[in-house]
């Protein structure tokens, strides 16, 4: 299973780079345009590397999101996936992120965005040998709910830079601190 995760997001991380079609984006009132050359991707995707924390539990994670759009006036929907490594536990975990954009407190190339996600948690604990045949089970399937805060840093060329934190509200990793880049 652990390896079939792995190649499923590595065959979306390396899609990332080929981008949708021609997406226009404001922020604080400022236009920006890009052409991504025709793709089957619905919006801008980006990559994201981090730390996690979860019951002491270390790990740096590594995904992939997509920003769809949005879904009401500030508020776009960004789903992502995340895989975290360390501390003898694998950990995935499929996002949908529901951000409002405070388009009102920044100034491009800034933005603030905060909101919730609802996620799907997948754990594997690498067991000692044979705590399976005891009926150890080492894996762990969760939906959990989880508060953000972030900023973004547009570039010249239309990407976007950010920097975000996340903080456990039911069954989600106790807090996250990400970087992540989107090709718009």
């Amino acid at each position: 299973m652990r390896g079939l995760c792995l190649i499923l997001c590595l065959l979306l991380l390396v899609s990332v780079p080929a981008l949708a079609q021609t997406t226009t984006r404001t922020t604080a009132g400022t236009q920006t345009q890009a052409d991504s050359g025709g793709s089957f991707l619905p919006g801008p995707a980006g990559l994201r590397v981090g730390h996690t924390s979860w019951d002491g539990v270390s790990q740096i994670h590594f995904g992939a999101h997509m920003k769809l759009g949005e879904v009401f006036p500030n508020v776009d929907l960004t789903p992502g996936i995340e895989l975290g490594f360390g501390d003898n536990v694998t950990i995935m975990t499929l996002n949908g992120d529901l951000a409002y954009q405070f388009t009102e407190l920044a100034s491009h190339p800034w933005g603030f965005y905060g909101g919730g996600s609802l996620s799907l948690n997948y754990v594997n604990f690498d067991l000692p040998d044979g705590a399976e045949a005891w009926g150890v089970d080492s894996s762990d399937w969760q939906l959990g709910l989880s508060a953000l805060a972030g900023v973004t840093r547009a570039t010249s060329s239309g990407d976007e830079w950010m920097l975000e934190a996340r903080f456990s509200l039911l069954d989600s990793p106790d807090w996250k601190l990400t970087l992540g880049y989107t090709f718009f």
